[in-house]
């Protein structure tokens, strides 16, 4: 959905949340909390959405399986100073899902998204490979 200028970034965050209810009661999805940005949108400290995610997860009771969110845009830049918390978040959980782009990663993928593949060794047709950081010539 192109939301174009008119929308505000309340208007979109609360038009987000009501896409993502909605997807998950017609997949049968049991929401344990739901998440919101407002108010942090580009802030570059710890959100506390994640602290709160994490002490959920922590809890044997708790069964999340997936974080989901609406978009990947933005997650590189937004989420920066909380890569390593929201990385352990979605490793303790085991995948992390976009609905916009209907993309579902595990732990691995979602790393190398959030961090890049710079010295990483990567599995790619079961072979492991580190990425070079030469760079080539031309």
């Amino acid at each position: 959905m192109n939301f174009g200028n008119s929308w505000t970034p309340v208007q979109r965050i609360v038009h987000q949340d009501k896409v993502l209810f909605d997807y998950c009661s017609s997949n049968k999805l049991n929401v344990l909390k739901r998440f919101s940005d407002l108010g942090y949108l580009g802030s570059p400290f710890q959100r506390p959405e994640l602290l709160q995610i994490r002490k959920i997860i922590e809890k044997p009771k708790s069964r999340a399986d997936v974080l989901l969110f609406y978009s990947i845009a933005g997650l590189r830049t937004e989420m920066k100073s909380n890569a390593d918390l929201l990385l352990e978040v979605v490793d303790v959980l085991g995948k992390v899902h976009f609905y916009k782009e209907e993309l579902t990663l595990d732990p691995k993928r979602f790393e190398l998204y959030m961090k890049g593949a710079e010295n990483r060794e990567i599995d790619i047709g079961g072979q492991a490979s580190t990425p070079s950081t030469a760079k080539k010539e031309a």
